[in-house]
């Protein structure tokens, strides 16, 4: 009986994740697509077209993470020659601003969707994988999306490279755990693609509640730096169309993790701007240097206090 591959791919309403699922969906996998805003955007009616399955996932919520799992299940018994080959941790937010305006709703939320959600959703999903890996006809894989800032930290990224960091770690351990039961985890770090994406969307209103929150000494002492913050990345905070992501390099990257046989421990998209960045930052230069290197790649606007 010919084995028919099942993946389940959380955050697809909009930009990577849609790209991801709507890509293997037409590579012929049974595609479960995880979908926070549910299942009848226009999104999910898309996903739907290609013969994808949404189902309504909020990472940060255990019940819904079960409902997924169940949903997955209940494909694989529902149909004898299903088997759950992969499972893709995408789900992901971020907020950018200086650790000290964030709000401690900010910062959890974003430790809760992009590692602990990806925690949720692995544990669910560890013993099914496991049992596919033992049966031997697919090789199964857990796909962590993370980030560069999971390797280099920035400025005005606190919680988000905190919390891709721990992507990073939570795959490597995993990718050693069950190393011999023939399960594998990987990281997939897909670049800068803010501009095709969602991520942004809900910054400008982020600002404004960083404003909000902060003391009467740290307004005074913040205002300027924040409100050309805001101006500067205003461009970026739009709603997208949920198909927007078009580089071919992320995706066809990723379908290599997806479909390597023996899947490397990390696979990564880099633009020469990246590739420059992240070496120099990499060499032992004096702090004061490697600080002014930073600045200098995440370009914000710098403002005098």
């Amino acid at each position: 009986m010919a084995v028919t591959r099942v993946v389940a791919i959380t955050g697809c309403d909009s930009g990577l994740g849609w790209a991801l699922a709507a890509r293997a969906a037409r590579e012929g996998l049974i595609t479960v697509a995880g979908m926070y805003d549910g299942t009848e955007t226009n999104a999910a009616k898309a996903l739907k077209a290609l013969s994808a399955h949404p189902c309504e996932l909020d990472v940060t919520s255990p019940e819904s993470v079960v409902g997924f799992r169940d949903y997955v299940q209940r494909l694989l018994k529902d149909h004898p020659n299903y088997r759950l080959y992969a499972v893709v941790n995408n789900a992901g937010i971020m907020t950018i601003g200086d650790y000290e305006w964030q709000t401690t709703e900010m910062i959890e939320r974003v430790v809760n969707t992009n590692l602990l959600g990806t925690m949720r959703v692995i544990s669910q999903f560890l013993p099914d994988l496991r049992v596919s890996a033992l049966e031997g006809s697919v090789k199964p894989r857990i796909i962590n999306v993370s980030s560069h800032c999971g390797l280099q930290p920035l400025p005005g990224f606190a919680p988000y490279s905190a919390s891709k960091a721990g992507v990073m770690a939570l795959t490597q351990a995993l990718r050693m755990e069950q190393r011999p039961y023939g399960l594998t985890a990987v990281a997939f770090i897909p670049g800068g693609f803010v501009g095709a994406s969602n991520l942004m969307a809900l910054q400008a209103k982020s600002i404004r509640s960083m404003q909000e929150h902060l003391s009467k000494e740290q307004k005074t002492f913040y205002e300027r730096t924040m409100t050309s913050l805001a101006d500067y990345l205003q461009p970026a905070s739009v709603n997208m169309n949920f198909d927007c992501l078009k580089d071919e390099n992320i995706i066809e990257t990723f379908m290599k993790a997806m479909n390597e046989q023996y899947p490397r421990e990390l696979y990564k998209v880099e633009s020469w701007r990246y590739r420059f960045y992240y070496s120099l930052m990499r060499l032992p230069f004096p702090e004061r240097f490697r600080y002014w290197i930073i600045k200098k790649f995440i370009a914000f606007p710098v403002i005098s206090n």
